[in-house]
């Protein structure tokens, strides 16, 4: 009995990472989603250093700035677009529907496509530093790499989250690609991902603060100042990104999707209502 309770304790973590490993492989056969989470990021950064080759940034070469903020914007494209894109095209061809009459628990699937978000979002940002390093003399500041790393993991479980909360107010696929890059871009220029914004209007950074976009940045960004010697994240930026993800999570909780319309019985992240008991899956 004992072997066998231990394969069942571990069947949903192979679950998951089966989903991982699915998302990874419809990620590389998806064209548009390879060029927005990889393609697209490497080009503005090479497109921004070239053409802003001695602009400096808080005394800094602009490329030093110019590779973290890619980075932030990287974590948004490949745990943010491509969350709501590709989770509300198989919401609407049926793929959800199907997967929730399977034994596979809703958390199994949502940590699928989140780790499916982690590697591309680690490649990505690998991408784009060893580019910076190469080709544009960036110095990696390697006593915050920690703080880097974790800045990274910070953003990348937000923006999935909230990539995932947003998919329950999609109504349709041809909607979720505007939908996703209406909210993100305007909140992508006023946080400091494109630009440095020095002489913007008080009213405008405190909206931006208010969003956990313009927190992440900022800290990828100072991990690559010489003089960092600590967390760059202050307390309030924190209790941002950590108050957006706990939302995230009670939306998703209550209203995630998986069937395609407005079922009532499609919402949550409870079994499908045919299985017996009905019983809910704990946590996510």
């Amino acid at each position: 009995m004992a072997p066998e309770a231990a394969r069942r304790s571990r069947r949903p973590a192979l679950l998951a990472l089966g989903q991982v490993r699915y998302q990874l492989m419809l990620l590389l056969r998806s064209p548009l989603g390879f060029f927005l989470s990889i393609v697209f990021p490497l080009l503005l950064l090479i497109c921004l250093t070239v053409i802003t080759p001695a602009q400096s940034v808080g005394g800094l070469p602009y490329a030093q700035w110019a590779v973290p903020a890619m980075c932030a914007f990287c974590l948004l494209n490949a745990c943010y677009v491509t969350a709501i894109t590709s989770m509300v095209l198989a919401r609407e061809e049926g793929v959800l529907k199907r997967l929730r009459g399977t034994p596979l628990p809703a958390w199994a699937y949502l940590a699928g496509r989140s780790g499916s978000a982690f590697v591309t979002s680690v490649i990505a940002s690998g991408v784009i530093i060893g580019t910076g390093v190469a080709f544009f003399k960036v110095s990696i500041v390697w006593h915050a790499f920690g703080y880097f790393a974790a800045a990274i993991l910070l953003g990348i479980v937000c923006f999935f989250l909230l990539g995932a909360a947003v998919t329950t107010v999609v109504p349709k696929s041809e909607t979720a690609l505007p939908i996703a890059f209406g909210t993100m871009l305007p909140l992508a220029f006023i946080s400091d991902v494109f630009f440095s914004v020095t002489n913007s209007p008080a009213w405008l950074h405190d909206l931006a603060s208010a969003f956990p976009v313009a927190p992440v940045a900022r800290a990828l960004e100072d991990c690559f100042k010489p003089g960092t010697q600590s967390w760059p994240m202050p307390v309030p930026g924190l209790a941002v990104v950590l108050g957006w993800s706990a939302a995230a999570v009670a939306v998703i909780a209550l209203a995630f999707r998986w069937e395609p319309g407005l079922a009532p019985g499609a919402r949550g992240l409870g079994r499908s209502p045919h299985w017996p008991g009905r019983r809910r899956v704990p946590g996510i």
